[in-house]
């Protein structure tokens, strides 16, 4: 994963509250740049650091989860963790607004045993990254120094049953602890 000093010193944040005096300030002006370079973007691999890091630090620890020992990583799972001697392997998918990512039935199912092998409850945990630039926001851009919303509405528990519509996903389906 990432140098964990490099995503401190993004500004990047979940807008949650009115204060004003504490609300962060992009860098980049109204609107979509004009001379934009690969460099300026968030690649997927670096937002998937910023969304596994949401995620620990807002979620799990805020929460009083144990991160276990080789956790966080890139690869699936990408947190393993346990609570109350419960043990969960978790999932972490970022989505860029306004689309939605997830994993393929077959993939869920080999995580699914993969899990029950171990004793551990399989979850999913989508991650959704929005500008604060409604023109940034539609054109599904991600720019380094810029604000940005972050939705995380809870924790899907994966089981097996052969076919997962996300589409008929209610906010009720989810866990959150």
């Amino acid at each position: 994963m990432e140098n964990n000093k490099d995503l401190e010193n993004e500004n990047l944040t979940a807008q949650t509250g009115n204060d004003e005096k504490q609300k962060p300030e992009s860098i980049w002006a109204p609107g979509i740049p004009a001379n934009i370079q690969d460099k300026d973007k968030i690649g997927e691999a670096h937002l998937l650091d910023l969304a596994i890091k949401y995620i620990i630090d807002n979620v799990l620890i805020a929460k009083g989860f144990m991160i276990e020992q080789g956790f966080p990583r890139r690869e699936f799972p990408n947190v393993v963790c346990r609570k109350d001697g419960k043990v969960y392997s978790i999932i972490i998918i970022p989505s860029v607004y306004p689309g939605f990512k997830a994993i393929s039935d077959n993939m869920r199912l080999q995580f699914v045993s993969l899990c029950e092998k171990q004793n551990a409850t399989p979850c999913f945990a989508p991650v959704g990254f929005r500008s604060e630039d409604d023109q940034r926001a539609n054109a599904q851009l991600l720019l380094k120094g810029d604000v940005f919303r972050i939705t995380f509405p809870g924790f899907l528990i994966f089981d097996n049953r052969e076919k997962l519509d996300y589409r008929n996903i209610t906010i009720d389906d989810y866990f959150r602890p």
